[in-house]
């Protein structure tokens, strides 16, 4: 059932087709070491019991998102502790699996649509997450190529190997969405080899300033 469409995906709600992949990557090695949340491992049962509570809840949207034209599951993306009093939400997406040429922006796609759906259909004013560092330096980039600003660090956010490691908090509000005309830019100049540049330096600026040594 399609909830969102885009130029390229199909944003829709998570249906038992995608059941075993999205459980392959729940349980997959690459993910632990970037996300917290798949420590346990979880069967395909576990999975689809988690979806269908999710899925009923009033404080998060879950889509999975797939390609339009050869309708390839490529991954997941939620907004979560939805607030409608402060009108805020956290942002979530897992998509562990190689990109090619053609889906290489798909996630910041699918990112992009939630936000839009966030601002204007739930009137949410400020969407977050966090991300560790410097794990996911490149995916941290690239979000601040989307238009995301970094928040705050986190210094021992998670443990692994008995030593701490840092995340870092991100966010993006409505004015900025639109102001930043986010909607409507093209990921080729969003994302341009220019752009990544500038934010990865801005990015390191701001630890230099932040983290304790």
């Amino acid at each position: 059932m399609i909830f969102i469409e885009t130029k390229n995906l199909h944003l829709k709600v998570p249906s038992k087709e995608n059941l075993n992949k999205w459980t392959q990557w729940i349980n997959s090695p690459k993910l632990r070491k970037t996300i917290s949340s798949t420590l346990m491992p979880s069967t395909s049962d576990m999975q689809w019991n988690w979806i269908q509570t999710e899925l009923s809840s009033k404080t998060r949207l879950l889509l999975e998102f797939i390609d339009k034209d050869d309708n390839k599951f490529l991954g997941v993306v939620s907004l979560s502790t939805i607030d409608y009093i402060t009108r805020t939400a956290q942002i979530s997406t897992i998509s562990p699996d190689k990109k090619n040429e053609k889906n290489k922006y798909c996630v910041y796609e699918a990112r992009r649509a939630i936000l839009q759906y966030a601002f204007n259909e739930l009137s949410i004013n400020k969407v977050y997450a966090g991300t560790l560092f410097p794990d996911n330096k490149s995916y941290m980039i690239k979000n601040m190529c989307l238009g995301f600003e970094i928040e705050g660090i986190e210094h021992d956010s998670q443990w692994h190997n008995n030593k701490p490691k840092m995340s870092l908090n991100y966010f993006m509000t409505r004015s900025m969405f639109e102001k930043k005309k986010i909607n409507e830019a093209k990921f080729e100049i969003l994302f341009s080899e220019k752009n990544r540049k500038i934010n990865e330096k801005k990015l390191l600026k701001i630890i230099s300033f932040l983290q304790v040594k």
